[in-house]
């Protein structure tokens, strides 16, 4: 089973913790994905939980791992080569001014607009990505109101791919498929 929780607003990380815990103690793949992970910072989940954001996931991309290239690797690669010495102070300055003022705002002024008109899906596929080699995603856990919006466009842009995983708030209101079916035809039945 693979099961993916949406974290985003931190508000039940009780929960989260002790779910996630459980899943991975039954032998499912579990990733949690939070807002910022400086939140989550004093919080142990269970070895096996892998735990990232939403920007984490994104940033595998390949257009976007081209433009932290040519933004940021490649200027800062510069540096350290041309930066040595008497220069070091100066060209590392240099550096985060460009970082600042130039770099920065191609990204979000230039960069994201054209990215997320050419790859509107680029987020879903990227969160779908390290589930799809096993089979797919059984299981999203939509774990507070914050992540309700993401997981709704999330979902939308699943549908599409035909990847349709299972939706709850908890796993104490979680129904399997095939218990579902039978919830179904037994009350059609009963009609």
């Amino acid at each position: 089973m693979q099961v993916l929780f949406l974290a985003l607003g931190a508000s039940r990380k009780r929960a989260v913790l002790d779910e996630s815990a459980e899943l991975r103690a039954n032998g499912a793949q579990v990733m949690v994905i939070v807002d910022k992970k400086k939140s989550w910072l004093k919080v142990e989940f269970a070895p096996g939980v892998v735990v990232t954001t939403l920007k984490e996931l994104e940033a595998t991309h390949l257009p976007r791992r081209v433009e932290h290239a040519v933004l940021y690797r490649a200027p800062r690669a510069t540096v350290r080569a041309v930066g040595r010495g008497p220069l070091r102070r100066p060209a590392r300055r240099g550096l985060k001014a460009y970082e600042r003022r130039l770099a920065a705002k191609v990204h979000r002024k230039v960069f994201m607009p054209v990215y997320r008109r050419l790859w509107p899906d680029a987020q879903a596929r990227t969160v779908l990505a390290p589930f799809v080699a096993r089979g797919g995603l059984d299981l999203l856990v939509v774990s507070d109101a914050l992540s309700v919006p993401r997981a709704v466009r999330l979902l939308d842009a699943w549908a599409a791919d035909g990847a349709r995983p299972r939706v709850c708030y908890g796993l104490d209101y979680d129904v399997p498929s095939d218990t579902q079916r039978a919830r179904t035809a037994s009350t059609q039945g009963q009609r």
